[in-house]
């Protein structure tokens, strides 16, 4: 019971900490206000508990895959709010366009608490009614949110590093990898439906990184990874991943992009 609770965070919430990493990192920058952060957060709880109340009416839709087209569908959403998100800050100098930054990352944000939440809510609710699991759950609970905190700290500096001194934009591809990641759950969930072609996974990389490992879920929670993808994943990965950086002209310098070796030497 307490391994599960510390996985079930790494694998969910952990989503949530590392937005609310990178949004911290490049709050300045995108001139967001903690009360955006604040209210995307408490719309993401309440969406959190109107989708809880609804789940079963939504997964007997279209022939009991409602669910999986809910998040699917939630996902596609949030990747594209990412890019507009990310291409407002070519024109953060007009007071409309810092007003759509805050109603995307509060967008974002509460999206992404919903969807990751309502499992976690879910689990949590269905083995708090058991009196002999309450102790190990709550310490599960204060571990899992233990480690999400810590590793969102450590990015949030990482990505302040690399802003200062690799790239100025660093957290905004960091963020898009992060949305093609998003994409790559969305091509699992309908390939679990049957709703896209199965093909041979191409290659392993368990033996480098298990996917099941706490690297693993860090890697899949941050970047989607997959340790075993098929060719279809990759190609709607990579589409995505070039379709966000044309979008968002990134990077808009490319040299800049050798600073770090002049910087730390």
């Amino acid at each position: 019971m307490l391994i599960n609770t510390v996985l079930l965070f790494l694998s969910n919430s952990l989503v949530v900490f590392i937005v609310l990493a990178l949004l911290l990192s490049i709050k300045s920058k995108f001139h967001l206000s903690s009360f955006t952060l604040f209210s995307g957060a408490v719309t993401g709880v309440f969406l959190m508990l109107l989708l809880w109340f609804y789940i079963d009416v939504i997964s007997q839709l279209f022939d009991d895959t409602g669910l999986e087209w809910f998040y699917a569908s939630t996902h596609v959403l949030v990747y594209i709010l990412i890019l507009g998100f990310i291409n407002t800050s070519n024109k953060i100098e007009d007071s409309p366009s810092e007003c759509k930054n805050s109603l995307y990352a509060a967008a974002i944000l509460a999206f992404l608490i919903m969807l990751q939440g309502t499992t976690f809510l879910i689990y949590f609710i269905g083995y708090w009614s058991q009196a002999n699991v309450v102790n190990t759950l709550f310490i599960g609970v204060v571990l899992g949110v233990g480690i999400c905190i810590s590793i969102s700290i450590l990015l949030y500096f990482f990505c302040l590093f690399l802003n200062e001194r690799f790239y100025a934009r660093s957290t905004e591809l960091i963020f898009i990898l992060f949305a093609c990641g998003l994409l790559n759950k969305t091509s699992d969930l309908l390939l679990q439906i049957d709703f896209l072609p199965s093909s041979r996974m191409i290659f392993d990389l368990n033996f480098i990184v298990r996917e099941k490992s706490e690297l693993g879920h860090f890697l899949k929670a941050l970047l989607g990874y997959d340790a075993s993808p098929t060719l279809l994943q990759i190609g709607l990965y990579f589409t995505a991943l070039l379709t966000a950086l044309f979008w968002c002209q990134l990077p808009s310098k490319p040299w800049r992009l050798f600073r770090f070796k002049e910087v730390i030497s």
